[in-house]
C-alpha cells in the first residue's frame, strides 16, 4: 500500500513540474529510421537547452505488431515515458492491448509459416499506419489524465495529432508540431514509387488545418517550409533540417565497398530494387571484387535473390565502423518526400557519397558541390567506379561534406529557432 502511495505522489509531482510535453503516435524507441532520429534530434537540443521532456504516446497502436518495445539509450532524455495500454519493466514497455498482442502473434505466426516455404497473405498485412489513424476518445483523455500539467510547451509528432495540444491540461508554454514531411504531397513527391500506405491520407486543405492548430510548424527542408508559409501566414514556420555532429576528418575509406544504410521503407526498397537491377551490374562489370553492404531493417524486403556481391547486414547497433570502412555511400533513392536524413548523416561522416537528384530534395542548393548526383543507372555506375578508383578523389569529397555539415548542419544552425521558440516561456 505504501508503495502504491508513493508512486501515486510520484506521479502527481511529475504532472505538476511542467516540462515540454511531447505528443508522438510512431514507434519511436532511439534512432532506428528517419523519423523517429529527427524527432529525438530536435529533443535533445531542447534537452541540450535546459528542458525537461515528458513523452506521451496516446494510442497502443504505436506497437504495430511489436508485443514489446525495447527502448534505446538514446531515450534517456525523457523524464518520463508514458504510454497507452502498456506495463513499464525496466526499460521495456510490454502491450497489454489485446488488438496489439493479437497483431503480434499473427505476424510470428505468418514468419514462421514463410520459413517453412507457406506465405498466407493475410498473415503478412502491415499493421495500421498509426500515425495516420483518427483519434479515438480513450487517446484524448490519456493525454489529460497523463500530460504534464502547466506545461511549458507542447512538441507534436506529425500533424495528425495537432487535435491533442488542446487536451494538455493548462499549458501554460508554446506549442509547435514537427512536420516531417508535407504527407498531401507524398502521391506525387514518390513519383515511379506509386506511393505507399501512406499516402492519399490526407488532403493538403486538411493538412494545413491539422498544422494550424499548432503555435508553430517545424519544417524539415525550404521547399516544404515555403509551402506551408503560404498556406498558413499567420503561423510561423520554423526551418530546421537535421543536424549533426560531423567527424574530425574525411573518411576514404578502402578497398572497393559500398554501404547503403535505410529503413525499410517504400523509397529505400525501390531505390536498392532499381540499384540491384539497373546499377550494379555496370558497377561490378568495372570492378569485380566490389561489394556492397546493406545496413538497416531494409534487409527483410530482400529475403533472398539478391546479387553477387551485396551482403545483408540489417539492424546495425553501431554504424561508425562501416562508414569508416566505405570507400562510397550510396543513396539511388527515385522518389519521397521530406529531407533524407542519411544523407546528412553521410556527410557528417565525412564521405564520398554518389546519390540521385531525389535524394537532395529541399537541400540540393548547399549539398551538391559536396555530393556525386546522377539519375540515369549508367551515369550512377560511372560515378561510383570513379570513386572507387581514386582515394584522392574520396577525400576531396569527404572535406567537401565535411564543410558543408560545419556551415549548414550543425545543432545551433539547425535548431535556433525552435529552441528560441520554446525559450520564449521558460
Amino acid at each position: 500500500m505504501e508503495a502504491k502511495d508513493h508512486h501515486e505522489r510520484s506521479a502527481a509531482r511529475e504532472r505538476r513540474a511542467g516540462g515540454i510535453c511531447v505528443l508522438s503516435r510512431q514507434r519511436i524507441v532511439g534512432n532506428t529510421n528517419g523519423s523517429s532520429t529527427y524527432l529525438l534530434s530536435l529533443c535533445e537540443a531542447l534537452h541540450q537547452d535546459g528542458h525537461v521532456l515528458h513523452l506521451l504516446c496516446p494510442s497502443p497502436t504505436m506497437f504495430g505488431r511489436w508485443p514489446a518495445l525495447v527502448m534505446g539509450r538514446e531515450m534517456a532524455i525523457f523524464r518520463s515515458i508514458k504510454i497507452r495500454r502498456a506495463v513499464r519493466i525496466g526499460n521495456v514497455y510490454v502491450a497489454v492491448d489485446p488488438m496489439v498482442l493479437k497483431r503480434a502473434f499473427v505476424g510470428v505466426l505468418g514468419k514462421v509459416l514463410a520459413r517453412m516455404g507457406i506465405r498466407i497473405a493475410a498473415l503478412s498485412r502491415p499493421a495500421p499506419y498509426a500515425i495516420g489513424l483518427p483519434w479515438e476518445a480513450a487517446d484524448l483523455r490519456y493525454v489529460e489524465r497523463h500530460a504534464p500539467r502547466q506545461a511549458d510547451g507542447v512538441l507534436v509528432d506529425y500533424a495528425f495529432l495537432t487535435e491533442g495540444i488542446a487536451r494538455v491540461p493548462a499549458p501554460c508554454g508554446p506549442s509547435a508540431v514537427v512536420m516531417h514531411d508535407l504527407f498531401s504531397s507524398r502521391p506525387s513527391d514518390f513519383g515511379p514509387l506509386g506511393s505507399d500506405q501512406t499516402g492519399g491520407l490526407v488532403d493538403f486543405d486538411t493538412e494545413m488545418a491539422m498544422l494550424g492548430r499548432a503555435g508553430a510548424v517545424i519544417a524539415i527542408q525550404a521547399e516544404e517550409a515555403a509551402k506551408v508559409r503560404q498556406q498558413l501566414p499567420g503561423t510561423p514556420v520554423l526551418l530546421a533540417p537535421m543536424a549533426t555532429v560531423p567527424v574530425d576528418a574525411p573518411q576514404a575509406g578502402k578497398g572497393l565497398d559500398l554501404l547503403f544504410i535505410g529503413s525499410n521503407t517504400t523509397p529505400n526498397v525501390d531505390g536498392l530494387r532499381w540499384f540491384f537491377e539497373d546499377v550494379w551490374p555496370s558497377v561490378r562489370r568495372a570492378n569485380q571484387a566490389a561489394r556492397l553492404k546493406v545496413a538497416g531493417n531494409v534487409a527483410v524486403s530482400f529475403p533472398t535473390g539478391v546479387p553477387d556481391g551485396v551482403v545483408l547486414l540489417g539492424r546495425v547497433d553501431d554504424l561508425n565502423p562501416l562508414y569508416a570502412e566505405a570507400a562510397v555511400v550510396i543513396s539511388p533513392l527515385r522518389g519521397g518526400s521530406g529531407l533524407k536524413i542519411k544523407l546528412i548523416e553521410a556527410l557528417g561522416q565525412g564521405k564520398a557519397i554518389v546519390a540521385t537528384p531525389t535524394t537532395l530534395q529541399g537541400v540540393a542548393g548547399v549539398v551538391a558541390p559536396a555530393v556525386l548526383v546522377a539519375d540515369a543507372a549508367q551515369a550512377f555506375a560511372d560515378a561510383i567506379t570513379t570513386l572507387l578508383a581514386d582515394a584522392v578523389l574520396r577525400r576531396a569529397y569527404g572535406e567537401r561534406a565535411l564543410a558543408v555539415v560545419r556551415d549548414h548542419f550543425s545543432a545551433e544552425a539547425c535548431y535556433a529557432s525552435v529552441v528560441a521558440h520554446f525559450r520564449r516561456r521558460k
